[in-house]
């Protein structure tokens, strides 16, 4: 009797543990998607204000060349092409200096609290 009390406990115990470990590791995965969420957030407010920055940089550079060169579409057209100059190196680079940096941001960002 006092040895099948035991193991009922014993049971019980290694559920409660087990239940336990299962809440541990749905509060780690749920902290890692939020700080990954947060920093995304982040990123894309920081982002969209670059966006505007350059948007109204490259008009106003635009419209200078133009009242420059006293025609304004070839202000515009120079911008572009500067513009289709940098597309063509960032698009012969993008593993290098986009996808492999952001895939090690991740990574880390995942993997940060397993060392703690």
């Amino acid at each position: 009797m006092e040895g099948k009390n035991k193991a009922e406990q014993l049971i019980s115990n290694i559920k409660e543990y087990a239940e336990t470990r299962l809440d541990i590791a749905a509060l780690n995965v749920q902290d890692k998607v939020s700080d990954v969420l947060s920093s995304l957030a982040s990123v894309i407010v920081v982002a969209l204000l670059g966006i505007f920055i350059l948007f109204f940089s490259s008009v106003g550079a635009a419209w200078w060349i133009g009242q420059t060169l006293n025609n304004s579409s070839i202000g515009f057209f120079c911008i572009a092409g500067f513009y289709l100059l940098i597309a063509i190196v960032i698009i012969l680079n993008r593993d290098k200096w986009i996808k492999l940096p952001l895939i090690n941001l991740l990574l880390k960002k995942i993997n940060i609290n397993e060392e703690n």
